[in-house]
């Protein structure tokens, strides 16, 4: 492991001199958000009523045990990963410590040579990064800041690359945040705080023309535009619905050979 960091330790002084921010999960309670914060496992009654045995306007503390804690997590892969950064200036960084922190769309790096400590890659020096599942699978994210597209926050965060040719097929990778809601007479009895994916497709035409885009394959052929009667006999032929990932790069793929 010493081998392997040495060498480029000089280079990843750059990556910690780009990185603004510090990584929140490594900051103290009070600075960092955390969602079981409230969820103490007690709660306030302010009446008789709620209470038997209790004198009026009493104030008192009882035990609720109802809350079910968090599931789901804000990362893409859960566990540290050994992946690959390619930073805007051209420095390529091999078999560094990283995590994708979907929810808040922040490259995280760990820094092995300064105590485990982790540190928020500046998005704006980020090419793409790359990183693996226990399987093997190998995952590709770029940022794209130069893409075209109203919506400004697109510019920020990263893509998953499912296909890249001419036109690039693209899944915005992201999570929400639910917190518990079963302590109103009208709530939806969920006991758990919880992260939940929340994905969206988009396809890349050579122009940087950015559009997002359902999975189907009338969306992705009228989202491409050209060579519109082409592309349908081609799904027909094959027998495509687009509805799948798969399906969909194909549609492209077919596409881009025009």
């Amino acid at each position: 492991m010493k081998l392997l960091f040495i060498p480029i330790l000089a280079g990843l002084s750059i990556l910690s001199a780009h990185a603004q921010k510090t990584d929140t999960t490594k900051v103290s309670p009070q600075q960092q958000y955390n969602p079981n914060a409230q969820r103490n496992g007690y709660e306030t009654y302010q009446s008789t009523s709620q209470i038997v045995g209790s004198g009026p306007y009493t104030m008192v503390n009882t035990m609720d045990h109802r809350y079910e804690g968090l599931r789901g997590t804000p990362y893409f892969l859960p566990a540290w990963n050994k992946g690959q950064i390619e930073m805007v200036a051209g420095q390529n960084y091999k078999e560094v410590p990283i995590k994708f922190d979907a929810y808040r769309q922040h490259l995280i790096l760990l820094r092995t040579w300064a105590g485990n400590d982790s540190i928020i890659v500046n998005a704006d020096q980020v090419k793409s990064f790359q990183l693996k599942n226990p399987d093997g699978q190998l995952y590709v994210f770029r940022h794209l800041p130069e893409a075209k597209n109203p919506d400004e926050a697109l510019r920020e965060g990263y893509f998953l690359v499912l296909y890249q040719g001419k036109s690039a097929l693209l899944k915005r990778v992201s999570k929400a945040f639910k917190q518990a809601d079963y302590k109103n007479p009208y709530s939806s009895g969920n006991r758990y705080d919880e992260f939940r994916d929340v994905n969206s497709y988009f396809i890349l035409k050579p122009d940087l023309t950015l559009t997002k885009v359902k999975l189907s394959d009338k969306a992705i052929i009228e989202t491409l535009g050209d060579h519109a009667d082409e592309l349908k006999a081609f799904v027909k032929q094959e027998n495509l619905s687009g509805k799948t990932e798969k399906e969909a790069i194909l549609v492209v793929q077919k596409y881009d050979s025009f």
